[in-house]
């Protein structure tokens, strides 16, 4: 059974068709179950074909077999009748013959009643002749009967086989038109084989095309996926690169903006997807599509949270760092103290620009700060300006990037014109200056 198995295995192995249609391959698996069954139906019809064409022959051979032997009983019989028609003539003319003859010498008996008794015995001896000839006659009489009751059986005989003759070529006809109509079928069928062959020759042609253009887009998606993989390795390095200057959690600010940034809706149509065998191997699958959107993701959630942060710079005009963030030395008392922010002296009434989009918190005067204008940004973060000669808005009021929101001046605690820059998130004070380091490659 193993070996029957195998060859079977072998003759019909199981085989697939790959169609692709308006972008998308499918395949048509061809089990070798199906192959072995429609071979046995056209090896079937084959040998029925055969046997029928055949037994049609044959049974054409023994008619025409059967209607030359009828043919020939039929000759025989006619020159049978023929020669009894002209033996029965024949005798016919010699009874007349006789008859006439007897006439004669009947006359003659009237005419020479002298001669009588001398022709007695010529008499009796003509009697004699003429009952044989008229027994001869009955004779010849009843052989005729004879042979027209044969001719009648034979006529009858004659008409049964031709009556037969005529079922028969009737059965020939109804075969000859059914073997007319096999004849068509199979030129038909073989009409269809041709097509067939055409077709499969087409689509071999069509499946060698299919191959070259899969091995062009999966080249080409090769390419793709590389730019793809390098473009996205290079977005995700450089804001990364942004980010990580400020200091700030990047993975914690992407989870912040894909949270504030997830808002979806609609039916829920659920989709069953399987990767079509016909693509596994392709730069392109599930698992490369599912990792380039993850950066894509990334990237864009990346892009967002850059522009809520704080990267601006709050003056654009002339500046310079008069002190930075971290421990020092208070310019007023001379004591130790932390500087929470950063100070960018620059002339009195120099414009202060809000850095990012946000809502004024708190707009006037603080102890050691003077008059003081608070923003609060998305993601928790939060810029302070102090020691400002002029405020420009008011609390509540929805400032955006590059408002003006008041002037660099002296008040509060001070030793100068210049602007006390704080960025806070989540209450928690960040160095000012590495956010402003990071947007120089951002602005």
């Amino acid at each position: 059974m193993s070996r029957l198995r195998a060859l079977y295995e072998r003759f019909f192995p199981e085989r697939e068709l790959y169609v692709r249609s308006n972008g998308s391959v499918r395949y048509l698996t061809l089990r070798p179950e199906v192959q072995f069954v429609v071979t046995a139906a056209a090896v079937g019809l084959v040998v029925w074909a055969t046997a029928f064409t055949v037994r049609s022959l044959l049974s054409e051979t023994q008619i025409a077999y059967r209607d030359q032997a009828m043919l020939d009983l039929k000759e025989a019989y006619e020159a049978r009748i023929a020669k009894l028609q002209s033996r029965y003539r024949r005798l016919e003319a010699e009874l007349e013959d006789s008859e006439r003859r007897f006439d004669q010498v009947m006359g003659q008996l009237s005419g020479k009643h002298g001669q009588l008794e001398n022709a007695a015995g010529v008499e009796v001896v003509l009697e004699g002749r003429l009952t044989a000839l008229r027994r001869r006659l009955d004779d010849v009489t009843e052989q005729r009967d004879d042979a027209l009751t044969k001719l009648q059986e034979l006529r009858n005989t004659t008409l049964e086989t031709e009556r037969r003759l005529a079922a028969a070529q009737f059965e020939a006809d109804q075969r000859q038109a059914a073997l007319d109509e096999f004849v068509a079928t199979m030129e038909n069928t073989a009409n269809e084989r041709d097509d067939a062959r055409r077709e499969v020759r087409a689509l071999t042609r069509r499946v060698s095309e299919l191959d070259k253009n899969i091995q062009a887009i999966r080249r080409h998606q090769s390419q793709v996926m590389a730019q793809l993989k390098e473009a996205t390795t290079a977005s995700l390095g450089e804001l990364g690169g942004i980010l990580k200057r400020t200091g700030v959690d990047i993975n914690n600010l992407v989870q912040k903006i894909d949270q504030s940034y997830q808002g979806a809706g609609g039916p829920f149509i659920p989709i069953l997807y399987r990767q079509p065998k016909a693509a596994e191997g392709f730069p392109v699958n599930e698992e490369s599509v599912a990792t380039a959107l993850s950066d894509l993701q990334r990237i864009n959630s990346m892009r967002i949270a850059i522009e809520k942060l704080p990267l601006a710079k709050p003056i654009t005009a002339s500046y310079r760092f008069s002190s930075g963030y971290g421990m020092r030395r208070h310019p007023v008392t001379g004591g130790w103290a932390m500087h929470r922010g950063i100070d960018m002296a620059a002339p009195r009434g120099t414009p202060i620009l809000a850095p990012v989009d946000g809502v004024v918190s708190f707009a006037g005067v603080q102890r050691g700060f003077g008059k003081v204008v608070k923003i609060e940004h998305s993601l928790g973060f939060e810029t302070v300006y102090a020691h400002m000669s002029k405020i420009s808005v008011a609390a509540g009021d929805r400032v955006s990037r590059g408002v003006k929101v008041g002037e660099v001046g002296s008040t509060g605690r001070s030793t100068g014109n210049h602007l006390h820059y704080e960025i806070r998130q989540n209450r928690k004070t960040m160095n000012p200056r590495l956010f402003l380091e990071a947007g120089k490659n951002v602005f």
